[in-house]
């Protein structure tokens, strides 16, 4: 198998797990269980994955200060803030919506990889670009209504837009940590872990606090969910795939997630399915499919 095939398929399975993130958050938001107590939770598990994989790999041990300002950079931006403003967003609009306006992180990376590595986007990744926001705007519009939990809606898509540049901030510069390590994946997790344990330590005053938390079973597995197989499987999947994969492909092949929260909200919440949904689903394939052909 290619670097590249590899690279797309984990990009492919991050993607599909990301896509139940929004609608599982939401349904816990709506439950009255706290955000921040859910975020903290959540890279507390991602911590706890990588570490114990490290232990079992025996490659716990590592150099801490090896890059380590890119490390806290991506820590405290990309994974602690990031995280935050995700989270702060489900509690007045809807995951979808979460997820679509975060969907807007491939416009920063363009930004930051054309300011800081003079790296113009190719007219390809322009035009999927386009055709993923068309799609995206199409599955907006023909949504029957967003579930929003209440409070200030515009507060929520500021801390949407927030987690748009925040992930943004991540895709860019964890490429740039990982895209050495095509052939130690096992040097990957290591920096995740590290990553995850000072975000882990940014969060602990939210985890300790007194506030509402899951109280019944089904809470309790979309927030284990959540810990398993986004804040670990998702982000160890992505890193991968971003030792392959150019970032400013990745970033756009991102917006897959609409289209995977779509149909996750299909087949788990009886979304009703139209021809916006359908024709959007479309053109976000259509980009995919045009972004990933060889030549």
């Amino acid at each position: 198998m290619s670097h590249t095939r590899r690279g797309y398929i984990f990009l492919f399975i991050a993607m599909f797990l990301w896509g139940i993130h929004g609608p599982a958050g939401h349904f816990l938001a709506t439950r009255g269980v706290d955000m921040l107590w859910v975020a903290s939770a959540r890279v507390l598990m991602g911590t706890v994955i990588f570490g114990v994989f490290l232990l079992i790999t025996g490659r716990f041990t590592m150099d801490w200060r090896e890059r380590w300002r890119t490390v806290a950079a991506l820590s405290f931006v990309g994974l602690f803030l990031n995280t935050v403003t995700f989270h702060l967003a489900l509690n007045t609009i809807s995951g979808t919506l979460v997820m679509i306006i975060e969907n807007l992180s491939p416009v920063f990376v363009f930004f930051l990889s054309f300011a800081l590595a003079g790296v113009r986007p190719t007219w390809r990744e322009i035009i999927a670009l386009i055709l993923s926001l068309l799609g995206m705007l199409l599955i907006v519009y023909g949504k029957d209504s967003f579930d929003f939990g209440g409070g200030d809606v515009t507060v929520g898509i500021i801390w949407a837009v927030g987690a748009g540049i925040t992930f943004g901030w991540y895709v860019y510069f964890s490429a740039d940590l990982v895209v050495p390590l095509r052939d130690d994946p096992v040097k990957v997790i290591q920096f995740l872990f590290k990553i995850f344990v000072i975000s882990t330590v940014l969060m602990l005053p939210f985890l300790l606090r007194d506030c509402p938390k899951p109280q019944k079973a089904d809470e309790w597995f979309w927030l284990v969910e959540m810990g398993l197989f986004q804040s670990g499987g998702a982000y160890l999947c992505w890193n991968y795939a971003l030792r392959d994969v150019p970032v400013n492909t990745a970033s756009v092949l991102f917006l897959l997630t609409i289209l995977f929260t779509a149909i996750n909200e299909l087949l788990f919440l009886n979304l009703a399915l139209n021809a916006y949904i359908v024709i959007g689903g479309i053109l976000i394939i259509a980009s995919g499919r045009l972004i990933t052909r060889n030549g």
